[in-house]
């Protein structure tokens, strides 16, 4: 018996074996149906799909024969792997190589073997198909043919085990990649059902992260969110909100931003891809928009006083203005003047006179209604806007500030400095009276105040 020569790349052959993922796996119909065709073609007792391993052959599919593998050293299939193309022995008897094997003498009792390689594309033999008679055969060029072509089909078989390995490693790495972004995301089909999404993702829409799985579509998600609570923006109106973010989503352009309901503020950048489905993501931007609205702060307070800049006051007194418009309520506006400041700075110091404007709106904050404007217009004027009073209502608010200011003097570095205030009060005459012309009404009674002696209250003609 002749021992099986070595291939010459026998090192790379058994790596390229091992990349199949093959070995010791159950069987699989879609062998035994190769082998079990191949016996009936050429009828044959024996029809295997053999891998020839380091030290043995082992049979991913077997038809006629009980044992699960053999010794590399007894193995025709390891002889028919260095062959350039199918190995016939016609009768074993004859050939010097096999002629004393104990796969001869012995059970199966070999007399006829061919093996067609199982031959990677790119060149490795793996193993063989091979047919086994317990008697001399020959066999026909078209029935050689046949053996080679079922080969292929058994190759084609491993190639497509190779491919989904090869998918499923990729899907694998794909979906690490996804866990371990720090931002949330999510892929929905062209029929808008979410397909994956992150744990980041679940997290940040804790309110619905119970229907976050594959096949529930997107406005069932966006519905179950609205239900509880989850997207404040949506409160009121929920249908027509619903329908925007719908639209938003579906027609996706540039990215949105998104408050929830625990305080976040979330960036959505959501795209289509070239099959129809839609890939999104969300940022967490709640420490953007705290540092936004802190510049925004920055730049509509005054920075000594903490009352409203002019800026500021302006703005947001045009929208309370807008909005008293629109529910048809009455606004007023007051101007505020320190008497005498100037003597104040020139006798105490500036130091003091900062003290003083200080002190002044915090008892003018502490006067005045959480939802009121208050805002200093420069140097010691200052103008408070509230919002659905009538006349009597505002000239009494404006006689209480002008009480906090003169009633208790102000302590400044153990001296203390008594105060007084000049108010003007104008009543929004008509809704299309504009901002401006309030503001033009409350400096003249204002003006006249000062007129007036000072340290009083004057309300501009309606």
């Amino acid at each position: 018996m002749s021992a099986p020569p070595t291939p010459k790349n026998e090192a790379a052959r058994l790596s390229r074996l091992a990349d199949y993922g093959v070995l010791d796996t159950a069987a699989e119909e879609s062998f035994d149906r190769i082998t079990r065709l191949a016996a009936h073609l050429l009828n044959m007792p024996i029809a295997l799909v053999s891998l020839v391993d380091a030290d043995r052959q082992w049979f991913k599919s077997r038809f006629g024969l009980d044992a699960p593998e053999t010794p590399r050293d007894v193995a025709f299939c390891a002889h028919a792997i260095c062959e350039n193309d199918v190995m016939v022995v016609e009768d074993t008897t004859t050939d010097h190589r096999f002629a004393d094997n104990p796969l001869v003498i012995g059970e199966p009792r070999i007399r006829f073997y061919a093996g067609a390689q199982l031959r990677t594309p790119d060149g490795y033999s793996l193993g063989t198909l091979c047919t086994i008679d317990r008697k001399p055969r020959r066999l026909t060029k078209e029935q050689i043919g046949q053996l080679r072509d079922l080969a292929a089909i058994a190759q084609s078989e491993l190639e497509q085990r190779i491919s989904a390995a090869k998918a499923t490693r990729a899907e694998r790495r794909l979906a690490d990649a996804v866990e371990a972004q720090p931002n949330g995301f999510a892929l929905y089909d062209s029929d808008d059902r979410l397909v994956m999404c992150n744990r980041r993702y679940s997290d940040l829409y804790p309110e619905s992260a119970d229907l976050l799985v594959p096949g529930v579509t997107f406005e069932e998600i966006i519905r179950r969110g609205v239900a509880r609570g989850q997207y404040p923006q949506a409160t009121g109106r929920e249908e027509a909100w619903i329908a925007e973010r719908l639209e938003k989503h579906r027609n996706p352009d540039e990215p949105i931003e998104q408050e929830l309901s625990n305080g976040r503020w979330l960036r959505i950048e959501e795209r289509r891809t070239g099959d129809g489905d839609i890939v999104g993501f969300r940022v967490d931007i709640t420490e953007l928009k705290r540092q936004q609205l802190e510049l925004t702060e920055l730049a509509s307070v005054d920075s000594l006083t903490g009352a409203l800049n002019r800026r500021g006051f302006m703005e947001l007194a045009g929208i309370e203005k807008r909005r008293a418009g629109r529910s048809n309520t009455t606004t007023a506006m007051l101007l505020l003047d320190v008497d005498h400041f100037k003597l104040i700075n020139d006798q105490h110091g500036h130091s003091a006179g900062d003290t003083v404007l200080k002190d002044l709106v915090t008892r003018w904050h502490a006067t005045i209604r959480g939802h009121d404007c208050l805002g200093r217009l420069g140097g010691e004027e200052f103008a408070v806007l509230l919002a659905d009073v009538d006349c009597a209502t505002a000239e009494m608010v404006a006689e209480r500030l002008r009480d906090a200011a003169c009633s208790t003097p102000i302590e400044s570095e153990g001296r203390r400095i008594q105060v007084a205030a000049s108010i003007g009060v104008a009543v929004c005459r008509t809704d299309a009276e504009t901002l401006d012309n309030l503001l033009a009404r409350a400096d003249k009674a204002l003006y006249a105040a000062k007129e007036a002696g000072r340290n009083c209250c004057v309300t501009a003609a309606a």
